[in-house]
């Protein structure tokens, strides 16, 4: 057994420094890999003191007398495979195309929540970034509306909302007069009135209805990006955040989004009126997510309390399953809120939205 456990923690060396070594090679930017995550959480801390004492026995009075070894079979199996024999969806995750949305957490589930329609994130046809780039560009009229913004916020002392789009290009298939189209990912505009920015409009101007001061960019992000020569759409609006943040103190930043999925699952009628149903993501990836858990919960709440059936829940996402960070570590409240699905209409969007800014609304003035 002791000349197993030595085997064992040999590969997982080899291994770790293997997958390290590619990822480097493959990415050139980050020291990360989804792999590499996965065999090291399949090690606790215990389980590493453990193979170190078979080397060295004194560090056994180190472990908890409670501690039971981990089984050699399942090491082995996890090491050389990723497969979790007490999670069989790891072997399907691994070998099944489509299954990595799956390994995102629900923290809380709305209605109809579950496996099967979990929040997918979809990205531009290559086809199509170019377009999107050159359509509706970042011009003297968009620094102008800006400019104007942020000379608004000078003249009030209250605590500031910025609202942001990192999918700028994210659509609803009725704008687009597009039906029937099977490829959600072609659900893209850069057009500021029939994408997600329109949100944001909207509930921007619910917020200055109520006297809440607050800023909405409206930058077309592949503009942004190919301006640039940036690739990542969330390392472009952190920048767009950080931007800001140089001139304003803003004690909430909200980036707003549209998922993927289909009516089915992303529309709701509620005293006879149509909403697209809302769901919010968490990244993991930083020291603040317990703050943005505790944030998007009570939204999670009201909104079950008061519209049931219009959240469809609450999502953990670390770095093997998106980006991980989602800008949250950047103010103290951060949300990341997804507005319907690509076959939403727009007034389904802009109803969602109301009823978001009126329960945001209602926090705010309770938490000045």
């Amino acid at each position: 057994m002791s000349r197993m456990l030595k085997v064992v923690g040999t590969l997982a060396v080899l291994l770790m420094s293997g997958l390290l070594v590619i990822s480097l090679l493959a990415t050139n930017t980050k020291w990360y890999n989804q792999q590499i995550n996965q065999v090291m959480s399949s090690f606790t801390g215990e389980n590493l003191l453990y193979l170190i004492t078979t080397e060295n026995s004194l560090f056994k009075q180190a472990l908890p007398v409670s501690y039971e070894p981990p089984k050699t079979a399942g090491i082995v199996m996890n090491v050389l495979t990723n497969f979790d024999l007490a999670d069989p969806k790891t072997l399907l995750s691994s070998a099944i195309p489509g299954m990595h949305p799956f390994d995102t957490a629900i923290l809380y589930a709305g209605e109809g929540t579950n496996l099967s329609n979990m929040p997918r994130e979809s990205l531009p046809p290559e086809e199509a970034l170019e377009e999107l780039a050159k359509l509706h560009p970042n011009d003297q009229e968009h620094e102008d509306n800006a400019t104007e913004q942020k000379q608004e916020l000078e003249k009030n002392d209250k605590p500031n909302v910025l609202i942001y789009h990192t999918h700028s290009y994210e659509s609803y298939f009725p704008e687009l007069g597009e039906v029937n189209t099977e490829n959600a990912n072609k659900a893209v505009s850069s057009d500021p009135t029939k994408n997600i920015i329109n949100v944001g409009n909207h509930f921007s101007q619910k917020l200055t209805d109520q006297g809440i001061p607050n800023l909405v960019d409206q930058t077309n992000m592949n503009a942004y990006m190919s301006e640039r020569g940036m690739k990542n759409y969330y390392t472009a609006s952190r920048q767009i955040v950080e931007s800001y943040q140089d001139d304003h103190q803003f004690d909430y930043i909200l980036d707003f989004h549209r998922d993927s999925l289909r009516e089915k699952d992303t529309t709701i009628t509620i005293n006879n009126k149509e909403y697209a149903r809302l769901l919010f993501v968490v990244g993991l990836e930083h020291p603040n997510y317990e703050a943005q858990e505790k944030l998007a919960t009570y939204f999670f709440n009201k909104l079950e309390e008061e519209y049931p059936g219009l959240v469809r829940g609450v999502f953990r996402k670390d770095k093997t399953t998106g980006n991980g960070v989602y800008n949250q570590d950047m103010a103290a409240n951060a949300l990341l809120v997804e507005y319907g699905g690509v076959d939403n209409t727009m007034e389904q969007a802009l109803n969602s939205a109301e009823v978001m800014a009126e329960l945001f609304v209602e926090y705010y003035e309770e938490n000045q």
